[in-house]
């Protein structure tokens, strides 16, 4: 007997045949299947999981109307998406491609115009390269930081 995941993703194929690659990518249907195949991983042991696939089976039953036809189908589809893939990024560890090298240097270009600014005004003389390598400096190492832990998250095959 197959599991529960393969069934879903079966019928998500299933209803999904005539579909255009573009919309499939455009509404994350890829990342929808590989979210169901978690949820029935961590159902066994995490409640949300385990509530999750009763409305799960539900949109997959209208999963069609809610690619091909806006409204209240495709904001359940949506909901549901966004809902799964916070829940499997806060409670077990999975993120996005890039995530932290593009968090970090956010918060590193930040860092390194507060930086800069501070140098900027004790070295006058020197006031738009100081903002300047401030900002550099910040955002270099905040990336490559990042990078880092990104590489962490890939080799733990932790990505979304």
């Amino acid at each position: 007997m197959e599991n529960w995941a393969e069934q879903i993703n079966g019928k998500i194929d299933e209803k999904l045949a005539r579909t255009k690659e573009k919309e499939i990518r455009f509404f994350r249907v890829g990342e929808l299947k590989r979210n169901i195949s978690r949820v029935e991983t961590f159902s066994a042991g995490c409640l949300f999981c385990r509530a999750q696939k009763d409305e799960i089976a539900g949109i997959v039953e209208k999963i069609d109307e809610a690619i091909h036809v806006p409204g209240p189908a495709r904001r359940e589809y949506d909901r549901i998406i966004s809902r799964l893939s916070s829940h499997m990024q806060k409670e077990h560890g999975f993120f996005a491609p890039y995530y932290f090298s593009y968090l970090y240097s956010f918060f590193g270009m930040v860092a390194g115009l507060v930086a800069g600014y501070l140098l900027m005004k004790l070295f006058p003389a020197y006031n738009w390269v100081m903002l300047s390598a401030g900002f550099s400096a910040g955002l270099v190492v905040a990336y490559f930081l990042g990078a880092g832990k990104d590489k962490k998250v890939r080799d733990e095959k932790k990505l979304m």
